[in-house]
């Protein structure tokens, strides 16, 4: 394990040189600007009192985050999970090495990430973060997604957005990537594509139109 810094937390992550799935939990350095983009979009709501879940938190650097850079009135209480039980132990030693020991707004479990989000009452903001496709969690989070309620999604598995794993495409994203200049917008459009397909089945009225 070693400190870290981002932003204004500090956090003790796992010490490796290369990003993957055998790390004990999963820290990736290179999501800093995605993590400093959600802050800022929170930050720039007029929203107070936001319920935030964080069902795939891994070290709890995002959930740290917010708790340290928005103002005191922008949250009511954010739910840190994630299934592995390291996970949980580590966030908990991070949340001590940040002096955040405000219960009232924190609530730290250790479930499966769909279970956690459909057990809930719903939240106004839910980060979805996975390593890989989002897919897995999409359903569970629109369904807990509060009207007028905020849903990140992020998608590492870019060789299939972008048009390398052509065939991985077609059966995650129900789309045809295209391999050239334009393949990373092209994925990010996939990708929204694939959330609002979703989302419409609740006629969730926060998303833009399918088909327009």
């Amino acid at each position: 394990m070693k400190v870290l810094s981002e932003g204004s937390a500090k956090i003790k992550a796992p010490a490796s040189g290369k990003i993957s799935k055998s790390m004990g939990v999963f820290y990736n350095p290179v999501m800093n600007l995605n993590r400093g983009i959600s802050v800022l979009l929170l930050g720039s709501i007029s929203a107070k009192n936001l319920q935030i879940a964080d069902p795939l938190a891994a070290t709890g650097i995002r959930s740290i985050r917010f708790l340290n850079e928005l103002g005191k009135n922008k949250i009511r209480k954010v739910y840190i999970n994630d299934n592995s039980r390291d996970a949980v132990k580590l966030i908990i030693e991070n949340l001590k090495l940040n002096k955040i020991r405000n219960s009232k707004k924190i609530e730290v479990s250790s479930h499966d990430a769909n279970l956690f989000l459909l057990n809930s009452k719903g939240f106004d903001y839910i980060d979805i973060d996975p390593f890989g496709t989002p897919n897995p969690f999409l359903d569970a989070a629109c369904k807990r997604l509060a009207r007028g309620g905020i849903l990140a999604v992020t998608a590492t598995d870019t060789s299939a957005l972008c048009g390398t794993a052509f065939k991985a495409c077609l059966r995650k994203y129900w789309a045809v990537p295209k391999k050239d200049f334009m393949m990373h917008e092209t994925g990010l459009r996939i990708l929204t594509r694939k959330v609002q397909l979703v989302a419409a089945q609740f006629q969730n009225r926060t998303l833009i139109d399918p088909e327009q």
